[in-house]
C-alpha cells in the first residue's frame, strides 16, 4: 500500500514537471498577428467576460466584435473565463484591459496563462483520471492494484496528446476531459445521478462532449428501468423523472442568465454550432478530409454537407450506443464511449485535430482491459496532430514526450516481466490483459503477433512520414502533401480501431466471464500441481 502511494505521488510530480516543462515552449499564435491563435482566444474571452455585462458575452456589439475570437463555447467555459479574468485583473489589469490588451505577449502574462492551465491539471484533470482508473480496477476488474494498473495510471497522467495541446498549443481541454472522466467513474461506481450532473457540466464546458453523450444517455436510460427480475416500468418511470429533473435542472442553472430571452439563448446555440465554417478547416485525420482528395466536399453547400455528416455519424455511432440497452455491462459502457467518440471524430461536421482527445480519454480508461491496442491508439492519436504541433514549434516536445512514453512502457514491462521467459514475456504482456492478471508466460497467439508487428510497422511508417515532412519539400503543385499523407495515414489507423473496438463490444465476452474462466483454469492447474 505504501509503495503504491509513493508510486502515485512520484507519478503526479512527474506529470506536473513535464507539463511545466512543455509550458516553456511556444504556443498557438505566438507573435503572429492579427488573430494570434488559440492562446489569444482564451485570453480574449477573459477580457470580454470581466469587462462586459453577461448578456453581451455572446452578442456582437461595439465592444464585442465576434469576428475577433467571439465566444463559441457553452456557458461553463464563459464562467471559467470570467474567474480566470478576475484573477488576471488582480495580477495585472493590463492582461485583460478592454480592447488595448489584444495580442499581449509579455513574459509575465505567458507565465500567468500557463499557470492557469497547470492549476486545472493539478486540481481536476490528474485527480480525475486517477480516480477513473482506480474505479475501473475496483468495479470492473476487481482485486488489488497491480503493476498493470499503475502503468495505466502513468499513461493517463503522462499522455503526450493532452499535455502538448493544453500545456503546449494552449487550451483548457483538461477541464472538460476531467469532468467527463469523473462522470465516467461515477457511473461505473453506480452513482448515476452524480455522473449525470458531472457529464452535463462537461458538456456545458465544451460542446464536443456530445461525442460521449449517446453512451451516457442509453446507459442511464437502461439503468432507470433495470429491475431485479427484468424491466421494472413502475420504478423506471420514477427514476427517469428524477434523472431528467437533475439533468434539466443543471442545464437551467448554467443557462439561466440567457433563458430570459429566446434571442439570447438561440444566439449561444448559433455560436456553439458554427455551420458556416465548412466541413473541416485544416488537415484533420477524419474520413471527410481523405474523401476531399477525390471529391471536393468544400464545394458542396454547407446545408447538404451537414445533413450528410449527420446521417453518417448517427449510422456509425448508434449501434454501439443502442446496444447498451441490451448488453449493459460497465465494460460495454466504456467501449461504447470509445466507439461513439471515434465515430463522431471520423464522420461528424467541423472536426478539429484536437478532437481526437475526446476519443483518447475512454481509450486511456480501457487500457487495463486491452493494453496494446489502447497504447497503439494513444500513440497514433498524438502523431495525427503533427501538422498542428509543427505550426506551434512543438515538434521537439512531441518527439521527447513520445520517447519518454515508449521508454516508460519498456521499463514498466521489464519490471513486471521479472522472472518470466525473456523471449515471450514482452510479446505477451504488451497485448494481453490475461497475462497481466495471471502473470504467466504462456503461448503467444498469432493474433497477438499480428498486433505486435503491426504496432512496430506503424511506428516505422510514422517515422518515415515525419522525416519526409521535416526534410523534403513537397512538389509545388502539392504544397500540402505531407500534412495530407499524415492525416490519411492516421485516419486509416482510426478506422481500423473503430472496427476493432466495435467488434470486441459486440462479439467478445464480458470480463466477468473471462475472469471466471481464468479462475477456473487456475484452480484446475493448482489441483494438478498438488497431485
Amino acid at each position: 500500500m505504501a509503495a503504491n502511494c509513493a508510486s502515485l505521488l512520484t507519478l503526479v510530480v512527474a506529470g506536473i514537471f513535464l507539463r511545466a516543462t512543455i509550458s516553456l515552449h511556444s504556443y498557438s499564435g505566438e507573435a503572429t498577428p492579427p488573430m494570434f491563435g488559440d492562446f489569444e482566444a482564451q485570453r480574449h474571452w477573459q477580457e470580454v467576460t470581466v469587462n462586459l455585462p453577461i448578456r453581451d458575452w455572446y452578442q456582437n456589439t461595439t465592444d464585442n466584435d465576434l469576428l475577433y475570437w467571439g465566444l463559441d463555447y457553452p456557458p461553463l467555459t464563459a464562467y471559467h473565463s470570467y474567474l480566470v479574468g478576475k484573477w488576471a485583473q488582480l495580477k495585472d489589469d493590463s492582461f485583460v484591459k478592454l480592447h488595448v490588451s489584444r495580442g499581449i505577449t509579455n513574459p509575465e502574462h505567458k507565465c500567468f496563462m500557463r499557470n492557469t492551465v497547470l492549476l486545472a491539471d493539478v486540481l481536476l484533470y490528474i485527480p480525475a483520471v486517477l480516480i477513473a482508473c482506480y474505479t475501473i480496477r475496483k468495479r470492473i476488474l476487481g482485486g488489488k492494484i497491480t503493476g498493470s494498473d499503475l502503468l495505466c495510471m502513468t499513461l493517463a497522467v503522462l499522455y503526450p496528446g493532452q499535455i502538448l495541446i493544453d500545456n503546449g498549443h494552449f487550451q483548457y481541454n483538461n477541464v472538460s476531459l476531467g469532468l467527463a472522466a469523473v462522470a465516467i467513474a461515477a457511473v461505473i461506481a453506480d452513482r448515476n445521478f452524480l455522473g449525470a450532473v458531472l457529464f452535463v457540466l462537461a458538456l456545458n464546458y465544451k460542446q464536443m462532449e456530445l461525442y460521449h453523450a449517446l453512451p451516457f444517455f442509453f446507459y442511464l436510460l437502461q439503468w432507470c428501468f433495470r429491475g431485479a427480475n427484468g424491466i421494472d416500468y413502475g420504478n423506471g418511470v420514477l427514476n427517469l423523472l428524477k434523472l431528467g429533473t437533475v439533468v434539466i435542472g443543471t442545464f437551467a442553472f448554467l443557462w439561466s442568465p440567457w433563458l430570459v430571452s429566446w434571442e439570447a439563448s438561440t444566439q449561444i446555440i448559433h455560436r456553439v454550432f458554427p455551420i458556416a465554417r465548412g466541413v473541416f478547416e485544416d488537415k484533420v485525420s477524419n474520413v471527410w478530409c481523405v474523401v476531399n482528395i477525390f471529391i471536393k466536399l468544400k464545394n458542396l453547400e454547407n446545408a447538404h454537407m451537414t445533413l450528410i455528416c449527420l446521417i453518417c455519424t448517427l449510422t456509425a455511432v448508434l449501434p454501439s450506443s443502442l446496444a447498451l440497452l441490451f448488453k449493459n455491462s460497465k465494460r460495454n459502457f466504456l467501449l461504447a464511449l470509445i466507439n461513439s467518440s471515434l465515430g463522431f471524430f471520423l464522420f461528424s461536421y467541423q472536426v478539429h485535430e484536437k478532437s481526437i482527445l475526446l476519443a483518447s480519454l475512454p481509450v486511456l480508461l480501457f487500457f487495463q482491459l486491452s493494453p496494446l491496442p489502447c497504447f497503439w491508439f494513444l500513440q497514433i492519436s498524438t502523431f495525427s496532430m503533427i501538422p498542428l504541433l509543427h505550426k506551434d514549434n512543438l515538434l521537439i516536445a512531441y518527439i521527447a514526450l513520445t520517447a519518454i512514453t515508449l521508454a516508460l512502457l519498456k521499463v514498466a514491462l521489464s519490471t513486471m516481466n521479472h522472472g518470466k521467459s525473456p523471449k515471450n514475456a514482452f510479446l505477451v504482456d504488451i497485448f494481453n490483459i490475461e497475462s497481466f492478471l495471471q502473470h504467466n508466460s504462456g503461448k503467444v497467439s498469432w493474433k497477438n503477433l499480428v498486433w505486435v508487428y503491426g504496432f512496430y510497422g506503424s511506428l516505422v511508417g510514422q517515422t518515415v512520414l515525419l522525416i519526409a515532412y521535416l526534410n523534403f519539400k513537397p512538389p509545388t503543385h502539392l504544397p500540402f502533401l505531407w500534412p495530407l499523407l499524415i492525416s490519411a495515414y492516421s485516419c486509416a489507423h482510426f478506422v481500423m480501431f473503430f472496427i476493432y473496438f466495435n467488434y470486441i463490444q459486440f462479439f467478445s465476452y464480458d470480463n466477468a466471464k473471462i475472469f471466471d474462466k481464468q479462475r477456473s483454469t487456475n484452480k484446475k492447474a493448482a489441483k494438478r500441481k498438488f497431485k
